[in-house]
């Protein structure tokens, strides 16, 4: 028999969680959203309906229709004044930084504190959740607790103090995450490695505290995809590229090895950048591409495309990337190295449910430990350009592969679905929420 305190899912009158989110579609900005977007579909099927607090739509760099046809009807978005200090205060291409603290988007929580508070008198509530990024977020679901008196969930999607920021900033972080994880009631991790990072920063808060709950992929996305094949070989990187973790200069390289020794057909390949953003027309890029004699085997597509039309070139591609660790040394590039390999990204979980062929460019950390748990892809350092020839070398030789049907899709890697994620929260929510 479930206590008053942790209800069954079966309860006719739904508990009510309000969800603190700056991207929330239709933004898509980054496959982060899915995140949010697929907890409060599948809570409410569990006894938990989520009202969500946002900000403008017009703030998004990007968004897709499609994505915000998917919020549930149960689900109210309320979205308050926000702005962006980068745009508002860049004064001939520059922008004073220190004003832009915890992050450039501040100012919202001037109408999100006194809107979440609103909503928490005019209903029936039983917890707070917010997520980052942005820290604001947090910052604002720290405040409703205190005014509110209902425990607190914090979301931490990415990383925090491992992301490379000037000295003064991190201080500053430094003292927000500590009042972050020393006053939610749970802090969640999107990775294992991300929660031993919290433990061994705050080994004086109870361990119970923090909690993994990964990211992963939804399965109805999946249903009735058809893959966009080509004829060549064709080698994919969805999402941003840069000059540091998402360096797509390592690929290049090996790439350039494996035709270099013939292990790679030039009349057989192509290689698809998909909504790489604007490194895809950077000069370091653009130079790269050229230095390497690939210029006639890159398809670069600069902005982001709809979120299914991405998930259909995918399962056509034959070798799918993930860039995930930067090269060099220094203190700046081994901070973003450390930050780097806390994370597993949205779209590795795609391609172990696609069961598509995978190459993940890194060395260590929270993506070979996923993948060693389920069997699918290969890891090979960035700085090891004849590793990535080689891992080249064994896709082209196993072309061909379809994709994966649901009914065959293993359940170390069906554990990853958003619904048995989203039961996860749920979980946590009913051992924390105020009756």
């Amino acid at each position: 028999m479930a206590t008053p305190k942790n209800m069954a899912a079966s309860n006719a009158v739904p508990r009510n969680v309000l969800v603190i989110a700056f991207h929330y579609p239709p933004d898509n900005t980054s496959t982060g959203v899915l995140r949010t977007l697929k907890f409060t579909q599948y809570l409410l099927p569990d006894g938990w309906r989520s009202t969500v607090l946002s900000v403008p739509v017009k703030l998004y760099r990007n968004v897709d229709p499609a994505l915000a046809a998917q919020i549930p009807p149960d689900v109210i978005v309320h979205r308050s004044w926000g702005v962006d200090l980068k745009q508002t205060l860049n004064f001939a291409g520059s922008y004073p930084g220190f004003l832009t603290y915890p992050d450039r988007f501040w100012p919202w929580l001037f109408s999100a504190v006194p809107r979440g508070r609103r909503l928490l008198r005019s209903g029936n509530f039983q917890a707070i959740f917010s997520t980052y990024p942005v820290p604001t977020a947090h910052v604002i679901g720290w405040r409703l607790k205190l005014s509110s008196g209902l425990p607190w969930i914090a979301d931490f999607r990415d990383p925090w103090l491992e992301d490379s920021m000037p000295p003064l900033e991190r201080r500053m972080a430094v003292w927000l995450e500590g009042k972050v994880a020393r006053h939610a009631d749970r802090v969640i991790c999107n990775t294992p490695a991300m929660r031993r990072m919290f433990l061994a920063r705050y080994p004086d808060v109870s361990p119970e505290k923090f909690v993994t709950i990964t990211n992963g992929y939804d399965e109805p996305d999946f249903v009735g995809l058809v893959p966009r094949r080509r004829e060549k070989f064709q080698i994919i990187y969805p999402g941003i590229i840069d000059g540091g973790s998402r360096d797509p200069a390592p690929l290049l390289a090996g790439i350039a090895l494996a035709l270099e020794r013939g292990w790679l057909r030039r009349d057989d390949l192509l290689i698809n950048f998909l909504g790489c953003g604007s490194y895809g027309e950077n000069q370091r890029f653009r130079s790269d591409v050229k230095r390497y004699g690939l210029s006639d085997l890159i398809e670069i597509q600069v902005p982001r495309i709809p979120y299914r039309q991405a998930l259909e070139q995918l399962a056509g591609g034959d070798l799918l990337v993930a860039l995930c660790e930067p090269l060099g040394d220094g203190p700046e590039i081994e901070a973003i190295r450390q930050w780097s390999l806390l994370q597993v990204p949205v779209k590795v979980y795609e391609y172990l449910r696609l069961g598509r062929p995978m190459l993940a460019l890194v060395s260590a950390g929270a993506i070979p430990e996923l993948l060693e748990r389920t069997g699918g892809g290969s890891v090979v350092p960035p700085s090891d350009v004849n590793g990535i020839a080689e891992a080249l070398k064994r896709s082209y030789a196993e072309r061909n592969r379809p994709a994966a049907a649901a009914s065959s899709v293993n359940q170390d890697i069906a554990r990853y679905s958003r619904a048995n994620l989203a039961k996860l929260l749920v979980a946590e929510l009913n051992r924390i929420a105020v009756t």
